[in-house]
């Protein structure tokens, strides 16, 4: 459901994109700005329909992913707060989602039409460089998953997702995880039972504790010598 309500200016610059525009720019971005409700597991947008506005994950956790013949999921990347929904980005009309995107829980997303978005561009060299930037990050994660997937044991996928997580949130020895394990065993290509396993082996060997999403880094350097194993198998 499409709301009217205004954000305020912090709220703005919590995204990437617009974290380094002007005050007038910002306000530029509050005019236009709209928020959708979505429920837990309502579709925010599917695979091919047109790209017509540009999408921020604003509250809650949205996934974005595809279906195999069998009906089953393959998450590609799950946007939380302050995140932008990278699928959505366009400057162009004729461009069509390649991913289909809808809630993990109730959630709140802003949306910006992708006109205003082209004019801001044109205003703020400092966001279309943000907007490279951004864009080239999500090639690399996209590459590194690609990566990830093909390390054939499943203990070492989940040591390197750990380590990857370890060093997102500043090396700090205790994060959340940034969904439930169901789906990121889904984004890993493993079940839920396998990433449980190989958790509790990591307990086992005092290197992580884990108790539902909350994560303990234990033995940073025990961590990071198994990611340093498997990319020596690729």
């Amino acid at each position: 459901m499409l709301d009217r309500r205004m954000v305020d200016p912090q709220q703005v610059r919590q995204f990437r994109l617009f974290r380094n525009l002007d005050d007038a720019l910002v306000e530029d971005v509050r005019q236009h700005a709209r928020i959708i409700t979505l429920r837990a597991k309502e579709s925010l947008f599917r695979q091919r329909e047109s790209v017509h506005r540009t999408l921020f994950c604003f509250s809650g956790r949205v996934k974005l992913f595809r279906l195999n013949r069998m009906g089953g999921e393959k998450i590609f990347a799950i946007a939380g707060v302050g995140d932008t929904i990278l699928d959505s980005i366009s400057l162009d009309h004729t461009r069509r989602y390649s991913l289909n995107c809808a809630a993990i829980v109730a959630s709140e997303v802003m949306s910006i039409e992708t006109d205003f978005l082209v004019d801001l561009f044109d205003r703020s060299p400092r966001a279309r460089k943000d907007l490279i930037t951004l864009l080239i990050t999500r090639a690399e994660e996209l590459i590194d998953h690609v990566e990830l997937l093909s390390v054939d044991k499943a203990s070492h996928r989940v040591a390197t997702f750990l380590y990857d997580e370890y060093l997102r949130n500043g090396r700090a020895p205790s994060f959340r995880l940034p969904s439930s394990k169901k789906h990121i065993a889904i984004y890993l290509s493993l079940q839920p039972e396998t990433l449980s396993r190989c958790l509790k082996a990591l307990r086992v060997d005092r290197i992580v504790n884990s108790n539902a999403r909350d994560i303990e880094i234990l033995d940073p350097n025990a961590l990071a010598e198994l990611v340093i194993s498997s990319r020596s198998e690729l």
